[in-house]
């Protein structure tokens, strides 16, 4: 078996479609057909199930698969550690990310990383704290950006982030240098899902309140941003997630603070590829001096 037929399985599991696998690869659909028969006549058995929809693993194919895996991760880091020592730094990076560290921090990072580092690849997966704690563990991702607490997995401070009251503009609490839970919690709130939603709901209950009766709930930062401008109800969000266009609303610090913690989370900090290594170097740097106002 060959190292091109191993990166044919995994991106035909991937993708299931002959013709995306080639033109991911760089080889021909009739390549990418050749070598899934080699490897199949090689072990004696049928990897993949093929019918209109597209191609999809046998369930001996999906235990072999895992291995494929495995050994395709080894050696990436291989080439990766010669590139190291070599002085030329190349190899991938998978990152998964909280939508408000998405917009506010991994632009920054990133266009930093293309500078000094072209060689390195890097994919970003946007999603919720608990899709980016099932990413990292599943192996989908290399590194999250997420808030602690976060079971089984190692981690890297970051920064403190904390909750802000958003109002519309002409609220009559609008002209407050600072908001508490029980002010806001006769208004209606337009909550935001994930950690941030979970975090403001626990601050509630733990001050033996309750959010206004008619709450909403959005997915996407921006729609609650435009919720609020709209005059729909107020908001509670951390500081990385509120828009730097305060036009139609304003932002107000919760008091006492409510407060969540970033972090960089892995399974094992010390097996991370050299180029993961190098993302995590970056990301500390780039933190410095900034987000500072967010505590």
């Amino acid at each position: 078996m060959t190292i091109i037929q191993l990166r044919v399985l995994l991106e035909l599991k991937d993708l299931g479609n002959f013709t995306e696998v080639g033109d991911r690869l760089g080889i021909t659909q009739s390549a990418v057909s050749h070598a899934l028969a080699s490897f199949e006549k090689e072990v004696g058995l049928a990897m993949f199930n093929r019918d209109r929809r597209g191609v999809f693993p046998t369930e001996a194919g999906n235990r072999i698969l895992d291995h494929v895996r495995e050994i395709l991760v080894r050696v990436d880091r291989i080439q990766e550690e010669v590139s190291l020592l070599s002085g030329l730094k190349i190899g991938k990076i998978r990152i998964g990310t909280l939508q408000s560290a998405a917009i506010r921090m991994m632009p920054g990072i990133i266009g930093t990383m293309r500078q000094k580092f072209p060689g390195i690849e890097i994919s970003v997966f946007e999603g919720t704290d608990q899709e980016v704690h099932d990413w990292i563990l599943s192996d989908t991702v290399d590194l999250g950006i997420l808030t602690a607490p976060c079971d089984r997995l190692e981690i890297i401070p970051l920064l403190t982030d904390r909750m802000f009251g958003i109002l519309p503009e002409g609220h009559p609490l609008a002209d407050r240098n600072s908001l508490t839970l029980d002010q806001l919690s006769s208004e209606p709130i337009i909550r935001s899902l994930g950690s941030c939603g979970m975090l403001v709901a626990s601050g509630f209950s733990n001050a033996g309140l309750s959010p206004g009766k008619k709450t909403i709930e959005a997915r996407n930062i921006s729609t609650v941003s435009a919720m609020v401008r709209s005059g729909a109800g107020s908001a509670i969000l951390p500081g990385l997630a509120v828009p730097k266009d305060h036009t139609g609303i304003r932002v107000i610090p919760i008091e006492p603070p409510l407060l969540r913690e970033i972090v960089l989370g892995a399974q094992k900090l010390s097996s991370l590829s050299p180029a993961a290594r190098v993302f995590v170097d970056q990301t500390r740097e780039w933190l410095k001096g900034r987000f500072d106002d967010l505590t």
